[in-house]
């Protein structure tokens, strides 16, 4: 188990008050493998992708308040309905067979929300392109996707240069896995 899931899932197990609740899911930066949180000593600790629902859930509870939303998507092209966990400020957790296993960031998400290269909702293309030099654009069936190797992947409003990010997302979702 991650430092976070032995540490801030730990705490409702052990008997341990919860530390207040933030108002916004911006205290996550978002990653390709997960998601990093620094503590209030700016110690970074990683939900990574393969922990239980129950872990993540509880590790994006204590420091984002508790989901708005919890369910199921019965049709996703896995041949697995898959489990979704939505949070204040637009963050979407995703679980198959109860463990995590991605997480989207849609676009009324909070433009806060961001990776560790400073790209969220409402970023310009050239600043996607600028901090993912590497990034590949191409307008497919959903949109105009972008990915790079290594980073949250993710749509853009529109192809051109004036185009903004409109969603990111990383590990399997139930658009795209």
């Amino acid at each position: 188990m991650s430092a976070i899931g032995l540490g801030l899932c730990a705490l409702p197990l052990l008997g341990m008050a919860v530390p207040p609740v933030p108002a916004s899911s911006a205290a996550w930066t978002l990653a390709a493998d997960g998601l990093i949180h620094k503590d209030a000593d700016g110690k970074p600790h990683k939900l990574a992708f393969g922990q239980t629902r129950g872990a993540a859930i509880a590790a994006v509870t204590a420091v984002s308040g508790k989901p708005l939303v919890t369910g199921i998507y019965p049709d996703c092209g896995q041949g697995t309905p898959m489990g979704h966990a939505d949070f204040r400020g637009g963050l979407s957790l995703l679980f198959l067979k109860g463990r995590f296993t991605g997480w989207e960031v849609g676009d009324k998400g909070d433009p806060m929300l961001r990776t560790a290269r400073g790209i969220g909702i409402g970023s310009t293309r050239a600043a996607l392109k600028a901090a993912y030099p590497g990034v590949e654009i191409a307008e497919d069936s959903l949109g105009v996707l972008f990915s790079d190797e290594g980073a949250p992947s993710g749509f853009l409003d529109e192809d051109s240069p004036k185009g903004r990010v409109a969603s990111l997302y990383a590990g399997e979702t139930c658009a795209i896995s």
